[in-house]
């Protein structure tokens, strides 16, 4: 009977095992349903969430472009309506020689150039030709499209515009605007407002509210088998203004867009890359903005943080099956190492605070002339530790170049009974790598306080701290020279310049030698700005910055930015003859250059008008000025005739021609 009870007993436990372990795999896999379709419903919600953003950022961007194409026909339809205008555009049509009306019509394109941001606009008389800009007279016949649409808005009396496009007639992407003018009921002429769409509508395009690396919204339109698009694409290496539809994925965005699709759909771009897309038509214009994102971007971070909220049921029961086991093995062994732990609990600290502060402890016994010194102390002059360090050694652990120094400091705290505190360099002795320590100490006397026997204290490792304050020295020193450098260009700015030439006319005063100055302007940059576009501009003065740099090459010499397309030039120690051959050069550099100026009547190249001037400075004395002053209250006063004369030189130089030195005409001595 006992032995039937134990095997009955022995039965019940192992079915009693066996159903626990069916009824926590059944658990198990109910939770992992569970988990399942939790996780499926929070992808689609989260997918729903994605897509009202790309619907909701598209459409901001659609609006965005049409308010930027209904506000330049706003300006258009205000300027059409404008009845003083069209008399007064009329009149000067009928008569353009008259110079009083040509300088109020020239005023008139000008503010509406300004106010309205427009990159140029012209008026031109009915036959499409251009006569008249905000800086003078033009030239030239309007493009073809421009051209009929100039006849459809004299024909039918309404602004017209011409789509976003390249020409060769600007070098950049253009929106025009043909504004209509009458006298009366007969058409005279009409306005032409021309935008550069890089500044005004690419950013528009460009403005995406959310970081993402993969977004990208695009204006399209379809032309015959092609489709073109308006701005870059991102993602293109290459800049592409037109696809063939051939070239296309079947379930590109873009094809999508053109037959009809509309609201958020899914296709693969001209990457071939899985992207989630959203289309919708600028109104009243044939253009089709596209958004879209890849698909792998817009649920990255979603998928992770699915996985990872789901995970956390199932992470809680692993830890707190870990915990259960672990507190069972820490009673086991918390008794032993209760007792090992507070008797190292004292020499932890000790040694944790000596590394936390890279402090070693050291005593210096004068008599045996050897250190003894803690594991920190060993550890930061890279030695085994065996507690202790000898004379000799620690002298040969100076470099050569400071140790007579070293030893001189530490002789007189020994002869004078001070503190020590000093700062030196040591040389590792395993690596000889260069540390820098500071040393504190105090010395200890005998008895009778006649002789010193023993030096305390501590001994730090700070070279960590010398390098942040080389490393914030030499910031200091390079944000110093930055604020002096013109961030354009890249050459000294005007602060530079005007620091630069009090010294040179200080050293000159003493030395009684010539300086000379050269004012540099670009001739026609203003036109050439209105052609090119400001990108191009800000492209050709870093060019022309670099070259004068480059031609001021003497010890103290300096070219620098003075303002807008002027330059200047400092050349110390040198005559008027000296300083008429600089100018030649830089001129002649410039001009090499080469980079085309259509619009400059000097050349067809960029060119520069040179002025120079020269002044040899000596002193005079002041009533005002007290003896014992350094330097004469007049010299910054004195200094700027230079820049005066040599701008009245520059003056002349563009009087005669452009593209040409003049040299001031008076080159007496000026007194200071």
């Amino acid at each position: 009977m006992p032995l039937f009870s134990a095997a009955l007993w022995r039965n019940a436990r192992v079915w009693a095992g066996r159903w626990l372990l069916v009824a926590g795999l059944l658990a198990l896999g109910g939770i992992l349903w569970w988990l399942t379709q939790v996780y499926q419903t929070r992808e689609e919600h989260t997918r729903h969430q994605i897509e009202r953003e790309l619907h909701a950022i598209n459409s901001l961007q659609t609006q965005s472009v049409l308010d930027w194409r209904e506000q330049r026909l706003i300006d258009a339809s205000t300027l059409a309506d404008d009845s003083l205008f069209s008399l007064s555009a009329a009149q000067w049509l009928q008569v353009p020689e008259a110079v009083v009306l040509t300088q109020r019509m020239q005023e008139r394109l000008r503010i509406l150039q300004e106010r309205a941001k427009y990159t140029a606009v012209y008026l031109l008389n009915r036959h499409g030709q251009l006569l008249l800009t905000p800086n003078g007279s033009s030239t030239g016949q309007l493009p073809e499209p421009e051209m009929q649409a100039l006849q459809d808005a004299l024909a039918q009396a309404v602004v017209t515009v011409v789509e976003p496009r390249r020409d060769n007639f600007f070098a950049f992407p253009f929106f025009s605007v043909i504004v209509p003018v009458f006298e009366g009921t007969e058409p005279a002429g009409a306005v032409w407002l021309v935008s550069d769409v890089r500044t005004t509508l690419y950013p528009k395009l460009q403005a995406w509210p959310t970081p993402r690396e993969t977004a990208e919204s695009t204006l399209f339109s379809r032309h015959g088998d092609e489709v073109r698009t308006l701005n870059p694409l991102r993602h293109h290496n290459e800049e592409v203004s037109a696809f063939q539809l051939s070239e296309l994925h079947s379930d590109d965005p873009v094809l999508q867009a053109m037959a009809g699709a509309r609201g958020v759909f899914y296709g693969h771009d001209y990457r071939g890359h899985a992207v989630m897309a959203m289309a919708n038509a600028v109104p009243d214009s044939p253009w089709i903005m596209v958004s879209k994102i890849d698909v792998a971007e817009a649920f990255a971070d979603t998928q992770l943080r699915e996985i990872l909220a789901l995970s956390l049921p199932v992470s809680l029961l692993l830890l707190l099956a870990g915990l259960v086991f672990a507190y069972g093995q820490r009673r086991a062994w918390q008794r032993e190492r209760e007792l090992k732990t507070q008797l190292q609990r004292n020499m932890r600290w000790l040694e944790g605070a000596q590394k936390a502060a890279s402090v070693g402890y050291f005593a210096f016994d004068l008599e045996q002339k050897q250190f003894l010194m803690s594991s920190m102390g060993n550890a930061i002059f890279g030695m085994p530790y065996t507690g202790v360090l000898t004379l000799e050694d620690w002298v040969h652990s100076i470099p050569a170049e400071d140790r007579e120094r070293v030893l001189s400091i530490h002789r007189e705290a020994i002869a004078q009974r001070t503190p020590l505190r000093h700062q030196y360099r040591i040389q590792r002795m395993d690596n000889q790598a260069l540390r820098w320590v500071e040393i504190w100490g105090e010395y200890e006397d005998e008895a009778d306080h006649e002789r010193v026997t023993r030096m305390i204290g501590t001994i730090q490792d700070i070279t960590q701290r010398k390098q942040s304050e080389q490393e914030l020295a030499n910031y200091r020193t390079a944000l110093e020279e930055k604020v002096r450098l013109d961030p354009m260009t890249q050459i000294p700015n005007r602060r530079a310049l005007d620091e630069h030439v009090v010294l040179e006319w200080h050293r000159a005063m003493r030395n009684h030698a010539p300086l000379s100055v050269l004012m540099i302007d670009v001739d026609h940059f203003k036109a050439y700005n209105d052609h090119y576009g400001h990108v191009a501009g800000d492209e050709c003065l870093r060019q022309v910055a670099t070259a004068i740099a480059s031609c001021a090459s003497r010890a103290g010499e300096l070219a620098a930015r003075y303002g807008g397309e002027e330059f200047s030039v400092l050349l110390p120690d040198t005559n008027t003859t000296q300083a008429q051959q600089s100018a030649e050069r830089v001129r002649a550099a410039i001009e090499a250059l080469a980079l085309e100026h259509a619009h400059s009547s000097a050349a067809r190249c960029i060119t520069v008008s040179i002025g120079l001037t020269t002044i040899v400075p000596v002193f005079a004395s002041e009533p005002d000025v007290p003896e014992v002053c350094d330097i004469p209250k007049t010299v910054p006063l004195a200094a700027q005739v230079l820049f005066e004369q040599a701008d009245a030189a520059l003056y002349q130089a563009k009087q005669q021609g452009r593209n040409r030195v003049a040299v001031y005409a008076s080159t007496a001595p000026e007194t200071a």
